[in-house]
């Protein structure tokens, strides 16, 4: 099973070497979830909701989530004036839950109020999605409410965007998106400076992979798997499992751009003390600048587990990064590219990255201003309708129906006693009561617009 150790920090020519020929701690997260045949998310493999791998707040307040986004596109489009051609922008729509639950909210309230007859007529739905194996999924799902959407595979964090296709007036909405943006990890060194890690997958002598060349000459008993052929060795479960990983700590200049990233929002960094483990994400900016380019007139709604730069400097790193489930304190060494890796964010940088880009941030706070700006009412008639839903869909998964149905379920959630109805409705209660700021939540929300 893959293990982690320190090496010793690295300088000079060893430095330039390993940077060259291994990959940093961001490029192997990356490659974790995205990573051609190998990653979470690219190999299409993820199972979304009920007897999945994870939840999220669409799909465990589904129809109510999507109908509150409805509620909030609409409000903004008659602010704007009611513009003939408007677009409801999702970046990252997993498996395509949000739009198919909007995309019927629309058409509901369309049949029976002519304002929002007007508004099913401008509207047209788009995804932006990194995944095109996500992208299958999310057609599959859709059925034929697919010919309202149009999709783009891209990836808006990396590279400066040229040119989108989009109308001049719309909506944005990146639902835990930014949480499973790859992130640098930045250590004190010795010297009470800052370092950037790497990760060198190292095989003992002893093992031989199948069909995935060595660096000869790591050391006397140990060979290592270069980051060009890092996705070959995630790719195959038995082999990764022999590995032990092994983090070094470089210096900054070795990753371009990232000393000045963290003097813009961290430069205590460099006031020679040491602090906790940081990971850094400066495709944050990047994403934020090429949103931002997406309409002339528009507001960006970010939902998301994080906090602020002063929950990043005095939290344990353990509450910031996640493998798996939250809160099991797996190593994100221990299954590469079998289970799901995240990151607390960091909406300090979100909200300093938005005013680089032209941006002002509306609200920041809990996430249950979007209901109040959508004008839905969270009652008990909501819970029925959200219980119902959640019957229908683990009913699907448990027989297999469905566009998921030839992903396999976690039998074991599926088969407990939390599946019962009365468990199911429980748990719907749960997520509403920390959608709400009932109980305690890391989930935060923020707006920005130009």
């Amino acid at each position: 099973m893959g293990q982690q150790r320190r090496l010793p920090e690295a300088m000079g020519a060893e430095a330039d070497r390993i940077a060259r020929t291994f990959p940093s701690f961001r490029d192997f997260v990356d490659a974790a979830l995205f990573g051609p045949g190998c990653g979470f998310y690219s190999t299409g493999k993820v199972r979304f909701g009920y007897g999945g791998d994870y939840d999220t707040f669409p799909l465990a307040l589904s129809p109510l989530f999507g109908r509150m986004v409805a509620g909030y596109a609409f409000r903004f489009w008659r602010r704007a004036g009611e513009p003939a051609h408007f677009e409801l922008c999702e970046l990252g729509a997993g498996g395509g839950q949000l739009c198919l639950d909007v995309l019927a909210s629309v058409a509901r309230e369309a049949r029976h109020r002519p304002a929002w007859n007007r508004f099913a007529r401008s509207l047209r739905y788009h995804i932006i999605e990194r995944s095109p194996a996500l992208i299958s999924r999310q057609r599959a799902q859709l059925g034929s409410l697919g010919q309202q959407v149009r999709w783009t595979a891209t990836d808006l964090s990396q590279g400066h965007l040229r040119h989108m296709p989009l109308s001049p007036c719309g909506i944005v909405i990146a639902n835990e998106v930014l949480d499973c943006l790859s992130h640098h990890k930045i250590v004190s060194r010795r010297d009470r400076t800052p370092g950037v890690v790497f990760v060198v997958p190292v095989v003992p002598s002893a093992v031989e992979l199948d069909g995935v060349p060595l660096v000869r000459g790591w050391r006397l008993d140990e060979r290592a798997v270069s980051y060009r052929d890092l996705p070959s060795l995630l790719a195959q479960p038995y082999w990764r499992e022999q590995v032990l990983f092994e983090e070094v700590v470089l210096p900054l200049n070795t990753v371009a751009g990232l000393e000045a990233f963290l003097r813009r929002h961290y430069p205590e960094f460099f006031s020679e003390r040491t602090f906790r483990p940081y990971f850094a994400c400066p495709a944050i900016e990047t994403l934020v600048a090429n949103v931002a380019g997406l309409y002339d007139e528009c507001e960006i709604l970010w939902i998301d587990y994080g906090d602020t730069r002063e929950f990043h400097l005095a939290t344990p790193p353990s509450l910031r990064l996640f493998a798996g489930a939250p809160r099991s304190g797996a190593s994100v060494y221990r299954a590469p590219g079998a289970v799901d890796i995240t990151f607390m964010v960091d909406f300090s940088v979100l909200a300093a990255a938005a005013e680089r880009s032209g941006l002002g941030v509306k609200f920041f706070g809990p996430q249950a201003e979007l209901a109040r700006r959508s004008d839905v009412v969270v009652d008990g008639t909501a819970v029925d309708e959200i219980v119902h839903y959640r019957m229908l869909g683990w009913l699907l998964t448990f027989l297999g129906a469905g566009p998921e149905r030839d992903l396999p379920a976690h039998a074991g959630r599926l088969g407990n006693s939390r599946s019962s109805p009365g468990g199911i409705r429980t748990d719907t209660r749960r997520a509403l009561a920390e959608f709400l700021g009932h109980r305690r939540s890391n989930f935060k929300f923020m707006i920005m617009s130009p």
